[in-house]
């Protein structure tokens, strides 16, 4: 998984996803739970109460029903009718006005629950509007009760007829209106019945699906755990590289390097480890080519010491013989001369070998002055033009006029310019033709440049590391130690030189000198 951005960022965005999804679990399961905690409230406060409440109502409203149908006629008195009317009518009363209170008193409830809720205020009010019809109705009957045994008086009189007809009309119609009463309060029984067990039956569904929700969310917190975790060590995995590489830089492989690749903090710690590794090479590499020079150094001033008298004393021998031939009566043989001349080259050869050798082994300390690098460049091309004229070599010199003056020590610096001068027209007389082009520049932040580039055959990637050693050359006769000559002045300078080359399309030395500070 690839994801732009820092390492800490990566991590700030795992952390929040988790965040959010332990988040959004918890709202989830309080909603959830609040809203079952609603419909138990509904269920307790609302739909019970209604159930109970309109069972209570029924019951009060059968036995009425039942009193008008069965009782009413058979009571001894006026009076016991009116009283056991009251008492029912009363009842009836109490109990509707209960349930407008436990309507009223629900306040506000869920919305799957409200148009249960208003039916049931509808359905309470059409039985009052039932009830209300009978009104008229019961003092009809109490003024003409249609009573059996008040059809015929003690002393063989009773109520007219009319009067009979009246209380039986009004008990019929009070009998059918109280039977509609009736069958609106069965159904509104039944009706909070169901809607109890429809809510029961919700709530268990409802704690059925939170059961299962909790372990779907549980399960998903886990796998987003998981793959965070996992997501995690993805982005860590470039720390591991740092470490392992680490542990082979400390058991000695300088040349370690991992890939610059990952989070910006492991891609920019990574760059600064492959910096330092190589910094660690380099420096590593410069601390065997310092300790080889130095040993290479008292072994060349001790060979040069034993090889120099010997040498004089040869020449000088040679130079003896010589004069000694010509000191003979007639002519000396021109093959005895030709041998001491080829005598006397070997040594001055020698000599120059040796002269070479003492030289780099015993190369001062360089004494900074304050110098003008192109001035410095402009003397030696002109001085090395000829020369390498006469060899076919073209030489080409572009030089900057407002670099700022270098402390570096003159002759030294002629004489590293001088060995790659001469370096490079070698490089180029061996191809047949060709040029050398030396150019000065600014360079880095409190440096200046020199470069001399050539148009020979170049330098192999594998020798470009060896070509500073001491003794080290390509060039048939060559003595190795001009370019390990002039690294050791460019460096006991403070500067750096670097090379670039691609063989069969020559070599570019760049040489960076510090300016004056």
């Amino acid at each position: 998984m690839r994801f732009p951005g820092s390492l800490s960022a990566r991590i700030i965005f795992g952390f929040a996803a988790l965040i959010i999804t332990f988040g959004g679990i918890s709202v989830s399961a309080v909603l959830t739970t609040d809203q079952l905690n609603r419909t138990i409230s509904v269920i307790r406060t609302g739909y019970l109460q209604l159930a109970l409440e309109t069972r209570d109502l029924a019951e009060r409203q059968s036995g009425l029903v039942g009193y008008l149908k069965d009782e009413l006629k058979d009571e001894p008195t006026q009076r016991r009718v009116e009283n056991r009317l009251k008492r029912f009518l009363n009842a009836r009363d109490r109990q509707l006005s209960t349930i407008d209170g436990t309507l009223a008193g629900l306040g506000e409830v869920p919305d799957t629950h409200r148009r249960s809720m208003a039916k049931t205020a509808e359905q309470v009010a059409e039985l009052r509007k039932l009830i209300a019809e009978t009104g008229s109705l019961y003092p009809q009957v109490t003024a003409a009760p249609p009573l059996d045994r008040l059809r015929e008086a003690p002393d063989g009189t009773g109520p007219s007829a009319e009067t009979l007809a009246a209380g039986d009309a009004a008990l019929r119609k009070l009998q059918q209106v109280e039977q509609r009463i009736n069958r609106k309060t069965q159904t509104l029984e039944t009706f909070q019945r169901n809607q109890v067990k429809d809510t029961a039956a919700h709530l268990e569904n409802g704690a059925r699906q939170m059961r299962f929700l909790t372990i779907l969310w549980g399960a998903t917190a886990l796998l987003v755990g998981l793959l965070i975790t996992i997501w995690a060590t993805v982005n860590l995995r470039p720390l591991r590289r740092l470490r392992d590489a680490a542990r082979e830089i400390a058991r000695g492989d300088y040349g370690q390097r991992i890939e610059e690749r990952g989070p910006r903090e492991v891609a920019d710690l990574a760059r600064e480890f492959n910096t330092m590794g190589s910094a660690i090479q380099e420096r590593e590499r410069e601390l065997v080519r310092t300790e080889r020079l130095a040993a290479i150094g008292k072994m060349s001033a001790m060979i040069t010491h034993e090889v120099r008298n010997p040498l004089s004393s040869i020449g000088l021998n040679t130079e003896l013989l010589e004069e000694e031939l010509g000191h003979l009566s007639g002519e000396p043989p021109a093959e005895a001369r030709a041998l001491c001349r080829a005598i006397q080259a070997e040594v001055d050869r020698l000599t120059d070998i040796t002269e070479t050798y003492l030289h780099f082994a015993r190369l001062p300390k360089p004494k900074l002055q304050e110098e003008s690098l192109t001035q410095i460049v402009r003397s030696t091309t002109d001085f090395e033009r000829e020369p390498m004229s006469l060899r076919g070599v073209r030489l080409e010199v572009d030089l900057a006029t407002d670099l700022p003056p270098v402390l570096v020590d003159d002759a030294q610096v002629r004489q590293a310019l001088l060995n790659l001068l001469r370096n490079a027209a070698d490089a180029v007389a061996e191809v047949g033709s060709g040029s050398v082009r030396v150019a000065t520049r600014g360079g880095a932040p409190g440096y200046v440049e020199v470069v001399v580039e050539d148009d020979g055959p170049g330098i192999h990637e594998e020798l470009a590391g060896k070509i500073y050693d001491p003794f080290f050359s390509t060039k048939e006769g060559g003595t190795g130690l001009g370019l390990a000559l002039t690294h050791q002045i460019v460096r006991d300078h403070g500067g750096t030189i670097r090379v670039d080359s691609r063989p069969g399309h020559g070599a570019r030395f760049t040489v960076a000198l510090p300016v004056v500070a």
